[in-house]
């Protein structure tokens, strides 16, 4: 599954920070935006133990972002 918006986008150096419990992007633009930084902690956390992934791709801040959710299909 595939998630893209046209938001504020994520610097580079931070998109693999993202999924860190409690971590939030340090950076203008970003403080207006409320949250706990656990959302996409809680997404990765579901996303493994299922035996998937999530990852986020983003170019630059202005310039939105995609979150990317991967699980295995079962077998038949």
């Amino acid at each position: 599954m595939r998630v893209q918006d046209r938001g504020v986008g994520i610097p580079r150096k931070q998109l693999k920070r993202i999924f860190r419990r409690f971590y939030r992007v340090q950076t203008r633009g970003f403080k207006q935006v409320k949250g706990t930084g656990l959302g996409l902690y809680i997404v990765r956390s579901i996303a493994h133990a299922h035996g998937g992934r999530v990852f986020a791709q983003s170019e630059g801040e202005g310039r939105g972002a995609t979150f990317t959710l991967e699980l295995p299909r079962l077998a038949s």
